[in-house]
């Protein structure tokens, strides 16, 4: 059976050819591994031309689109081509939407939707196609032995054409576990499996040599949730990597301590991404985020001290906003001035509990065009769907605004992708 996976356009981002599919790259690698042909079609920028672009993969047997909410569309078109141009062909999508919504896309018009993790359950549907056993939705089991999954399979892209800028030099990405152990209500993690799982240090190690050897990345961005949350592992993991001498940023929680930091910063790190969401406690507590203002606070002091860029991501229009929840907001950056920012509206998920039990909050969810669903995207484009009993749609929209120029003139820091460098050749 020949198998392409697809990973769509993405043309509500600034750069899409900052981050390269990874999950695809993980499916497509154990299907590799398991004897299946293989292809992944990246059509990153390729929107306006769909057609001539998966002309190379018009003779597969089975294709997976992967799919978040904004790439959704894209994904119905790249169905009705493929539809027209292979119609005995079997169609399945997966990703983070099919997995929150699957009798929508089945509805829709797809195949089969791999709801949650990918690699056993396409690999499943590959077996059950050959035994005609078949059903819609395919939900496997999660592989707990992480170590056990072959590595991204990286070769099946031209992987030197995505990069991120990371300190003076080109990223690539890397995960060392998956899953998060914490439970905000605005986050549609309920769709995967609870609890958080963890590659070895030696598969990390292992991974990042293969990168640095055969690709010539020295800088990275680990995906991981959350990359502290076991102690240990991450000080053992710290010590192994100041040998290769890379520069990488990651994500973390306000609970990170010192002597992580420290460490951290000795094997190369010089950015940590934190969710702070809101300077109001109230709102913290709202949406579950069990991290306190203060702890907020202390950590991007404590990120100065120890020399690692703090990048606070934070949200207006979450359940409870007010005005004066946002103006408690503005005086926390004004206080804390963290080195960067990511500002968004706040962009309620199918699968989330705030989606799920609006009334439980207060806040109004309004329909969501699926191209319009994305959290960050291209400044200027911004458009609020969801309203609270104070700040109305319009009100949160104009905030926004006002507020993005006073964080960008505070920080002297603008989001984004920031400006490639040139791929030498």
């Amino acid at each position: 059976m020949k198998v392409t996976l697809i990973s769509p356009p993405s043309p509500f981002l600034i750069d899409q050819k900052a981050f390269p599919p990874l999950g695809l790259l993980y499916v497509a690698g154990f299907l590799e591994h398991n004897g299946i042909e293989i292809s992944v079609a990246d059509l990153a920028g390729k929107e306006t031309e769909l057609e001539n672009a998966l002309e190379p993969y018009i003779d597969a047997n089975l294709y997976g689109i992967t799919s978040t909410s904004p790439q959704y569309p894209q994904a119905l078109k790249i169905l009705t081509i493929l539809r027209r141009r292979n119609p005995k062909a079997r169609i399945v999508i997966g990703g983070a939407y099919p997995s929150s919504l699957p009798d929508k896309c089945i509805k829709d018009g797809f195949d089969h939707v791999i709801a949650g993790e990918g690699e056993e359950a396409m690999l499943q549907l590959i077996t059950n196609i050959d035994k005609k056993e078949i059903c819609s939705v395919i939900n496997a089991s999660y592989i707990q032995d992480m170590d056990t999954i072959p590595l991204p399979a990286r070769h099946l892209i031209d992987i030197q054409s995505f990069a991120y800028d990371i300190g003076d030099g080109r990223g690539t990405t890397l995960i060392t576990s998956r899953g998060c152990p914490f439970t905000c209500s605005f986050c549609s993690k309920e769709v995967w499996q609870n609890g958080t799982r963890f590659h070895s240090t030696d598969y990390v190690i292992s991974e990042l040599e293969h990168v640095i050897n055969n690709y010539d990345f020295k800088h990275f961005l680990f995906l991981d949730d959350t990359i502290t949350i076991r102690r240990k592992r991450l000080l053992e993991l710290c010590s192994r990597m100041e040998r290769f001498n890379i520069k990488w940023r990651c994500y973390a929680r306000t609970t990170t301590t010192r002597e992580m930091l420290i460490a951290m910063k000795r094997a190369g790190c010089i950015e940590i991404g934190v969710g702070v969401e809101s300077g109001s406690q109230k709102i913290l507590d709202i949406v579950d985020k069990n991290e306190t203002v203060e702890q907020n606070s202390a950590f991007v002091e404590l990120c100065k001290e120890v020399g690692i860029l703090a990048n606070v991501f934070i949200m207006i229009g979450l359940p409870g906003e007010t005005y004066e929840t946002v103006e408690e907001t503005r005086r926390w950056m004004e206080s804390v001035r963290p080195h960067k920012f990511g500002f968004n509206i706040f962009m309620p998920y199918a699968g989330t509990p705030v989606y799920k039990n609006p009334g439980r909050y207060d806040i109004q969810i309004f329909d969501v065009p699926e191209e319009r669903s994305w959290v960050k995207g291209r400044q200027g484009e911004y458009e609020s769907f969801v309203a609270t009993s104070e700040l109305s749609r319009k009100e949160i929209e104009r905030l926004f605004g006002e507020l993005f120029t006073h964080y960008t003139e505070l920080t002297s820091w603008t989001p984004g992708v920031g400006t490639r460098a040139l791929v030498q050749t």
